[in-house]
């Protein structure tokens, strides 16, 4: 006997099924998630809005969400200041020097670091496990261990007020080696011992297989290599005294007096500041998780 349409059993929609608790447990999660994301990003959204009050606002009690009055002019006056030994605006000069920096740094580093981090993952040599063993431990070294040595041997070198000091220590970097090592691990041995039958050379499996393969891992390195570089202060403090040679988290102190502080100036310059991480960020975000969940695989 023929089933007619209607005696056909019908699919549960994926609404049916789910009580009352089940969108008020959903609510309540995705509300203090909610809660949470706003509570974090606050701080930035409040210096956001500092940059269009008063220095009488921004140090009013009980402080105030809104400036009364939008100060747009405070850009504009940040963005044109001046010093008396530099001609013209030296805001563009700052932010120049930072963004070279940082691109300097990034290719350097993704360069030099996946080499190494190759070399580490795939050859056979003398040496390799106590040489990344120690380049690993370098880690464990705070950076204010090597920072008066570090400036008598760029002091020697003739170096101070120069580019170098802040270039050739970040050519290569541990945490750089350690995280491509672990992200070429996970790459398939088979894929290149396949391409080396076909007659391709070491160097050719690391450009042609390896480096693309590993796109997560270095838009990874590129943005942490960056940011690194671009909020980088202690550096630029030590090594640079010329103003027409400092970088922007270094030149932000020159709104600051030994009787007053320009607040409003200072926040517009932590915006000019954040802002080209945070865009860096959100652009490339997809990729930054790519490489932590395969990092992940390669250690286990």
């Amino acid at each position: 006997m023929a089933t007619t349409a209607s005696s056909r059993p019908v699919a549960a929609t994926p609404a049916e099924g789910r009580t009352a608790s089940f969108y008020i447990s959903a609510i309540v999660r995705y509300g203090l998630l909610s809660l949470i994301a706003l509570i974090a990003f606050m701080p930035f959204v409040l210096s956001f809005l500092g940059t269009f009050k008063t220095n009488v606002e921004l140090t009013t009690f009980p402080p105030k969400i809104l400036p009364d009055q939008w100060g747009w002019e405070n850009w504009a006056r940040v963005w044109a200041f001046s010093l008396p030994s530099i001609d013209g605006a030296v805001m563009p000069r700052w932010i120049w020097n930072s963004t070279w920096l940082a691109l300097v740094n990034v290719v350097s580093q993704l360069f030099f670091c996946s080499l190494a981090g190759y070399a580490f993952a795939r050859m056979r040599f003398p040496g390799r496990d106590i040489i990344y063993s120690f380049i690993i431990a370098t880690m464990a070294i705070p950076g204010v261990i090597t920072m008066i040595p570090g400036f008598v041997f760029f002091a020697r070198l003739g170096w101070i007020n120069t580019f170098w000091p802040l270039i050739v220590p970040s050519i290569v970097t541990p945490f750089g080696i350690l995280m491509l090592t672990q992200f070429f691990k996970s790459i398939p041995k088979e894929l290149e011992e396949a391409a080396a039958i076909d007659g391709l050379s070491r160097f050719g499996s690391y450009l042609q297989i390896a480096l693309p393969l590993s796109r997560p891992a270095l838009i990874t390195l590129a943005i942490l290599s960056f940011q690194g570089s671009w909020n980088n202060f202690t550096a630029p403090l030590l090594f640079l005294q010329r103003p027409e040679m400092m970088t922007l988290t270094v030149g932000m102190n020159f709104f600051r007096t030994q009787f007053s502080n320009d607040f409003s100036a200072i926040l517009v310059g932590a915006m000019f500041n954040a802002i080209p991480v945070l865009v860096l960020f959100f652009v490339l975000n997809r990729y930054f998780l790519e490489s932590a969940s395969y990092s992940g695989l390669a250690g286990q």
